[in-house]
């Protein structure tokens, strides 16, 4: 009788409810990160958006400027590398 007394008291604290506040925070946060990833995701579709003409201007580099040309190229390279703190997470996986 004392273990199912005892069992009943042990979920009872683990269930605890989470009040309108904790909710409401949480709510918050939620809605923060969405709004950061969707910057983020408007700025990865203007790069993606912007690279093919970039290219363009590389393939018709004889009707551009020597240096509008080398700094699409530049500017390519900049996009195609990738961070080293992007590398190094994925070597340690």
């Amino acid at each position: 009788m004392e273990e199912k007394k005892l069992e009943k008291t042990v979920s009872e604290t683990d269930r605890k409810e989470p009040t309108y506040e904790d909710l409401k925070n949480y709510c918050n946060q939620l809605m923060m990160q969405r709004n950061q990833l969707a910057e983020r995701l408007s700025q990865v579709t203007d790069v993606l958006n912007k690279l093919p003409w970039l290219f363009k201007v590389v393939e018709n580099s004889t009707i551009f400027d020597n240096l509008f040309v080398g700094k699409c190229v530049q500017e390519i390279k900049e996009i195609l590398t990738v961070p080293e703190d992007i590398k190094d997470s994925t070597d340690k996986k």
